[in-house]
């Protein structure tokens, strides 16, 4: 992803705030998630005790929930700085469904196989990073 600055509108360098780094994480963890649930999903779930395949399926949803919301962000960054979109326009691409995103499922370590607790602290870890970035851009404009 090519990041160009605009200094003429901002005064800034936005790769100071919207760093390479946070789409690279994201399309890592993407790929993880996929991997993960083609390979491995099916049999993790069935291992599961009938209780936990809701479970199962609901934080498979929240994983799911979460890159997407980054994903539509990045993107939506991505096009006001290369100037196809305005920035009042990227507020509709936003970090939405905080109340599902943002919850901390570390109790579920010991109870979901290791790899989605691994998937869903990772995701939960980027999704409050890009919250933070979104706040900061917020303040400037």
């Amino acid at each position: 992803m090519e990041i160009r600055s605009d200094t003429t509108k901002t005064g800034f360098t936005q790769n100071v705030l919207f760093m390479p780094s946070v789409y690279n994480d994201a399309m890592t963890l993407l790929h993880e998630a996929q991997d993960y649930f083609t390979e491995f999903g099916d049999d993790d779930q069935a291992r599961l005790d009938k209780e936990l395949r809701s479970l199962y399926t609901c934080e498979m949803s929240r994983i799911t929930l979460r890159l997407s919301c980054v994903m539509s962000w990045l993107l939506a960054q991505r096009s006001v700085v290369s100037g196809d979109i305005e920035r009042d326009q990227s507020a509709h691409y936003g970090l939405e469904f905080q109340n599902i995103c943002r919850v901390n499922n570390e109790m579920l370590h010991g109870i979901l196989p290791s790899y989605v607790c691994y998937l869903l602290d990772s995701t939960f870890e980027l999704y409050e990073r890009v919250l933070r970035l979104d706040l900061q851009i917020s303040k400037i404009h």
